[in-house]
């Protein structure tokens, strides 16, 4: 009896086109449902029990603005100390401190071109709301606390403070959707934009980093 190849039978477990392009059409649906703010989509029905269930608790709309003082200090301290330890890391430095501006103006740039509602917006669930023309997606705070927080875990390596700083930022985005002012999705793309613009700053801090010269290259060429 002919027995088939292993590797044959590898491939043919592996899936097949039409399969992938099933897979690809969920997986976008399931995005589709989370993120879209219609009646009924996971980002809407999560962000309005979040609100009802936190309605008439004091310091809810205090808890992000406090994370996010917090936040501003811990970054403050850990670009200070790494300045004074690290003198050959200052790009990295500076490519951090950069990157939180950049993230803040794009989440600016992309709230413009998107023009999403807040929920406070649409339904009446809180007594204090942004006004029209404030627009809700991506979470502005969301975004620098989650780059403000990756900016803390990257110079400080440590991993209580690192715990410390992405709960702070975690606090933000839980805040600001209790109080009604961002949906679920606004805060998720938020952290991402915070994140990703970091990450990038890294990636272009070890780009410059490698192409300069290091101090004894600098003395030794000097010399001759």
């Amino acid at each position: 009896m002919p027995t088939v190849p292993l590797r044959t039978a590898a491939l043919a477990a592996l899936p097949t086109v039409p399969q992938r392009v099933l897979f690809a059409s969920a997986v976008a649906l399931s995005a589709l449902v989370l993120v879209v703010p219609f009646p009924g989509s996971l980002s809407v029905v999560a962000t309005r029990w979040l609100v009802a269930v936190s309605a008439g608790v004091p310091g809810v709309g205090l808890l992000s603005e406090v994370a996010l003082v917090a936040l501003a200090a811990g970054v403050t301290a850990a670009i200070v100390l790494s300045w004074r330890r690290q003198p050959a890391a200052r790009v990295r430095v500076v490519a951090l401190v950069v990157s939180v501006g950049i993230a803040y103006a794009a989440s600016e740039s992309i709230k413009l071109l998107v023009t999403e509602l807040r929920p406070c917006q649409r339904w009446p669930l809180a007594e204090e709301c942004a006004p029209l023309g404030d627009w809700s997606f991506p979470s502005n705070h969301a975004t620098l606390a989650f780059a403000a927080a990756a900016v803390i875990a990257v110079l400080s390596r440590r991993f209580a403070v690192m715990v410390a700083a992405f709960g702070c930022a975690a606090l933000v985005a839980f805040d600001r959707v209790a109080q009604g002012a961002h949906y679920l999705h606004d805060v998720a793309a938020g952290a991402v934009l915070g994140l990703g613009m970091v990450v990038v700053a890294l990636v272009c801090a070890a780009l410059v980093l490698r192409r300069r010269p290091s101090a004894r290259q600098r003395d030794r060429d000097a010399s001759t």
